[in-house]
């Protein structure tokens, strides 16, 4: 619609809007988006704020005087901004209320939706001059029918499918391709029959804090299982373990510590300190994997 269809528009909703019982909220229905054409120039107007204040008055009546107040004022805000576009050509009979009405309307553009709007747009004129580019492309490498904008178009959209798949191709390639960081614990060179103790002193000889913290986990899991509680499953994970352990458990606090620091240091990227060694360690002594000092 035109700018003038557009406050025409306006002014019946406002009228709507604020007539009735002060108690009722009327039944409005608005598109999701009104689409105005001036100077040449397209415009994406969001009715969002509109259903919702609506729909939130409806939920609870007692508050639709104040909010069709609100309402009503920034359907005027619009109203008056349509009306001038229609004098943008004519300033001197702009009305007076013009710079009111656009610093009014400012504050009614503020909220996200309305910026998303807009980079939508942005993104919309993009994808244009690159149909535009590629329509030139053909025409000067072919001409005739394959330079027109509907099969630019549609190469633009197979081309764009196919580039997604070949993303989707990389990036599942990608997620399947073991990582040795994380998956160390599943290494076919690890002896998984090693002994706690073996495990234990592996983690005091350790190079690093992260190294220690991986040792110390193998060897309270290998620990607990000498015990009886538990066979080691490597598919299994550090929770899954701890579900296994009762409340009560005398070896439930020592593991979950230990676990703790494991999924933090290991899955989570968080970087060990020494008091995370200097703790497995102590409670590796606690297993009694380790001598005591």
């Amino acid at each position: 619609m035109d700018a003038e269809a557009f406050a025409q528009v306006l002014d019946q909703l406002s009228t709507q809007i604020g007539s009735g019982e002060p108690g009722q909220v009327p039944a409005v229905r608005v598109p999701a988006v009104w689409t105005v054409n001036a100077d040449g120039q397209r415009y994406d107007v969001p009715s969002g704020w509109l259903q919702r204040g609506l729909e939130s008055a409806r939920r609870a009546p007692s508050t639709w005087p104040a909010e069709r107040s609100k309402l009503i004022a920034q359907l005027d805000a619009l109203r008056f901004e349509a009306r001038a576009l229609l004098e943008r050509d004519r300033p001197e009979r702009a009305p007076p209320e013009h710079d009111v009405a656009r610093g009014v309307l400012t504050d009614v553009l503020a909220p996200p939706e309305f910026r998303q709007m807009a980079q939508q747009n942005a993104f919309t004129r993009l994808r244009e001059r690159a149909f535009d580019w590629m329509r030139r492309m053909l025409e000067r490498l072919a001409g005739g029918p394959l330079g027109r904008r509907g099969t630019a178009v549609a190469l633009a959209w197979i081309l764009s499918i196919l580039a997604g798949i070949a993303l989707a191709t990389l990036a599942v390639r990608a997620f399947m391709r073991p990582d040795r960081r994380l998956s160390s614990l599943d290494d076919p060179t690890m002896d998984r029959a090693k002994p706690a103790r073996a495990w234990a002193r592996e983690a005091l000889r350790a190079p690093d804090a992260r190294e220690a913290i991986r040792c110390a986990y193998r060897a309270v899991v290998a620990g607990i299982e000498e015990e009886g509680t538990w066979r080691t499953d490597d598919s299994r994970t550090p929770r899954e373990y701890a579900r296994l352990l009762a409340d009560g458990h005398r070896r439930r606090t020592l593991f979950t510590d230990i676990a703790r620091r494991f999924e933090e240091v290991w899955f989570a990227a968080r970087t060990p300190t020494d008091d995370d060694r200097s703790a497995v360690l102590a409670r590796l002594k606690e297993l009694g994997c380790l001598p005591a000092d």
